[in-house]
């Protein structure tokens, strides 16, 4: 675990500068400007009652370009992770190997007819049964019997509206599409944010939404350079054996190994997206290789050299790891409700302008107070919340589940309004233009939202470790205790009447919210200095004490 933590904590030496109005540069040729008439392709619709159960369609998207869509997955060297043994399958390899990466690519496409959608969930069955061992539950007869009528009626046929295999729009001259990727949560897959991918696509960006394959999801299907099909479902950590004799109290040690595991696949999509750029033959699996006719010769006009990293839950701990990995050269990153614990004691640091946009469901919660420790090794972080969201409002499940089903598992906001506003933050933020956000915007304390979130009343005390705060003021939180949910998930399920009431606590249900960094920052700085200067007059005292 030490080792995994080795990789995290290496400083990122680029930098930008802090003050620009104009877009940020993602490599050597800036971003192409909208079109003088940019093509109009969303109509703003009433939110129906019943979300998209009936028009099965997710919103169309708001930016200037159609969007097309294609799935890519290409071999790489041969990588495992992790020694553990899997306790019901003892002659399985050990730890995790991957030898493909597999992303979709959303990116600005040609005016085309836009009545074409793609598949949300193109492999409902696999993907319910994953769900169901996330949920520990077998996936007998009886319990498919109800749960496969419920999930198709939810969510069977739905698409989004996107292009399938459409050529990429030609960049100007002397511009360049600016690459983005994106990283998914525990329990999602690379088309559960098709809403933020395919929005950022229609305004520009090239998204590579990476499909991981570390056991994170509910079910992924791999196909090697030989053309051999295999399945990788939700991987349990109660059914792994590890090789130390002290056995992990939870999943912390897992996640580790997967994060890794991520990392590696950020490199491989990263290597990929450069060798299609420079016009190089790429080898695609039997899966994805029916597009070899694609047209890969317009990519050249796309920018990989300064990536944007984004990512939700432990996406964002991906996000955040890869910024301060010297492997990689990112712009600029973006987290949503990143899962901090997962790379928590981090020794990292990040250089380059960062943007956090958090649930208040995860501010009011102990991600939060990690969180805050992290701050002063970010050099310019800006973070914002959106009081009445919760932690899967960043993703397209509550777009496609009726209002009254979303309430009833927390959500206070709009969903259509959380991701509009994510949406338009991310926007400003790639402008360089999040000072202006926050001068229109209300403040609030770090102080505050620990007194009216962690250390409230209504917050559960059993996470809390009886050892003196951390110099921020924050609780010492106890790793081990039960009650520690890591990932910041707490699921698409219901929550009693009380615990639904609890959002709206720091500041109106749906309104932006800036949190208020510099005090924090100045404290940590002055607390940081004393600490040092202790351990300077500790020095002095003991040298003193050597030559008497």
């Amino acid at each position: 675990m030490s080792n995994s933590h080795s990789r995290w904590s290496v400083e990122h030496t680029d930098s930008v500068s802090p003050t620009r109005s104009k877009r940020i540069s993602t490599g050597f040729l800036p971003k192409p400007p909208p079109p003088e008439c940019p093509q109009v392709i969303q109509t703003v619709h009433k939110r129906s009652p019943f979300g998209a159960l009936l028009s099965r369609t997710l919103p169309n998207y708001s930016g200037h370009y159609p969007v097309g869509v294609c799935d890519v997955e290409v071999p790489i060297p041969k990588q495992s992770f992790g020694e553990f043994k899997h306790k019901s399958m003892p002659d399985a390899a050990a730890g995790l190997t991957i030898d493909t990466v597999l992303f979709t690519l959303f990116y600005p496409t040609e005016t085309v007819n836009t009545n074409q959608r793609v598949v949300w969930f193109p492999r409902l069955r696999q993907t319910i049964d994953g769900f169901l061992r996330m949920a520990n539950r077998t996936p007998n007869w009886a319990m498919k019997t109800v749960v496969y009528p419920a999930a198709a009626a939810a969510i069977y046929g739905t698409t989004f509206p996107a292009v399938e295999h459409a050529p990429l729009r030609q960049a100007p001259p002397k511009t360049q599409w600016p690459l983005m990727i994106f990283s998914h949560g525990v329990g999602c897959s690379r088309l559960m944010y098709s809403a933020f991918c395919g929005e950022m696509a229609s305004r520009g960006y090239i998204v590579a939404a990476i499909e991981h394959r570390d056991g994170t999801g509910p079910s992924s299907r791999i196909t090697n350079a030989d053309g051999c099909t295999t399945r990788l479902d939700w991987l349990d950590w109660k059914d792994l054996a590890w090789p130390q004799p002290e056995q992990p109290k939870n999943d912390t040690t897992l996640r580790h190994v997967q994060l890794d595991v991520r990392l590696a696949e950020v490199q491989g999509v990263l290597d990929v997206m450069k060798k299609i750029t420079n016009g190089d033959v790429v080898a695609q699996t039997r899966l994805t290789q029916a597009q070899t006719s694609f047209e890969w010769a317009r990519w050249k006009c796309v920018n990989t050299h300064r990536p944007v990293m984004a990512g939700h839950s432990f996406g964002g701990t991906l996000g955040m790891a890869a910024a301060s990995d010297p492997r990689f050269t990112f712009s600029q990153v973006v987290v949503m409700d990143p899962a901090v614990q997962r790379m928590y004691p981090w020794d990292g640091h990040i250089n380059v302008p960062f943007l956090a946009l958090n649930s208040e469901e995860w501010m009011l919660g102990h991600e939060f107070p990690l969180f805050r420790e992290m701050l002063p090794q970010i050099a310019r972080p800006s973070v914002f919340l959106i009081p009445g969201s919760t932690h899967p409002s960043f993703s397209d499940v509550f777009l496609i589940l009726p209002p009254y089903i979303n309430k009833l598992t927390g959500l206070r906001a709009e969903a259509h309004h959380v991701v509009d506003t994510m949406i338009k933050l991310v926007d400003k933020f790639l402008d360089g233009l999040t000072e202006e956000v926050r001068a229109n915007s209300r403040e609030i304390s770090g102080d505050l939202i620990l007194e009216r979130g962690l250390l409230s009343s209504m917050s559960s005390v059993s996470i809390i470790s009886t050892a003196a705060p951390t110099p921020m003021g924050s609780p010492d939180l106890n790793f081990n205790s039960p009650h520690f949910s890591a990932d910041g998930v707490t699921g698409v399920k219901s929550k009693p009447k009380k615990m639904r009431k609890t959002l709206g606590r720091l500041g109106d249900i749906g309104e932006l919210v800036s949190y208020r960094l510099e005090a924090d920052l100045e404290r940590m700085k002055i607390e940081n200095n004393s600490e040092l200067a202790k351990a300077g007059m500790s020095r002095v005292r003991k040298r003193t004490n050597s030559k008497l």
